[in-house]
């Protein structure tokens, strides 16, 4: 077998062993803390609903979050990360996509 297919099966095994959450070297997952919605939007002084429209989320799921049904996680957790530093960043981003 050629280098580059040795190295194309390595990697493949590594992602493999990755999504099983089996150890690997090389790899980390960066996930924010847990962050309080509420806290964050009564910050911003927004209603839930602006909160919702201004970001891209349903109403309900901020519902959620803030009653502690659920919580935000992996990609909403980042999301949130960046609106509690950034909300005019996200916003623009929004508007240009």
């Amino acid at each position: 077998m050629s280098k580059a297919g040795s190295r194309i099966i390595r990697a493949a095994e590594e992602a493999l062993a990755f999504a099983k959450g089996e150890a690997t070297k090389g790899f980390a997952v960066h996930t924010p803390e847990a962050i309080d919605v509420g806290e964050l939007r009564q910050r911003l002084k927004m209603s839930q609903e602006a909160f919702a429209a201004s970001f891209g989320l349903p109403k309900r799921t901020i519902q959620d979050w803030e009653q502690g049904r659920r919580y935000p996680e992996g990609a909403a957790r980042v999301l949130l990360k960046v609106i509690a530093h950034e909300p005019e960043a996200v916003k623009r981003a929004l508007r240009a996509g």
